[in-house]
């Protein structure tokens, strides 16, 4: 399935996933695309820090050791894509 929604329930923000085809036929709406990528992402993993800090707290060390992997991994993500949006200005 293409399109799905994602809900979060906690006190930042809630948001919808929607994931379609986007208009891309030209440099401003490529990287408008980015940009909103690189930002909702950047949400993504302080999400997971506080999801690592939280399971940490419960005594899940080895689940919060996975958690901020994957946080991890989003950061090196999102500094590959703000550094595509530095090389398209």
């Amino acid at each position: 399935m293409n399109e799905h929604e994602h809900h979060h329930d906690h006190e930042h923000h809630d948001h919808e996933h929607h994931h379609h085809d986007h208009p891309m036929e030209n440099k401003e709406q490529v990287k408008a695309l980015l940009d909103y990528n690189y930002m909702h992402n950047t949400s993504h993993a302080d999400e997971l820090t506080k999801l690592s800090d939280k399971l940490e707290s419960l005594g899940y060390a080895e689940a919060a050791a996975k958690v901020s992997a994957a946080k991890e991994l989003f950061s090196e993500g999102n500094k590959n894509l703000k550094e595509a949006l530095e090389l398209i200005d």
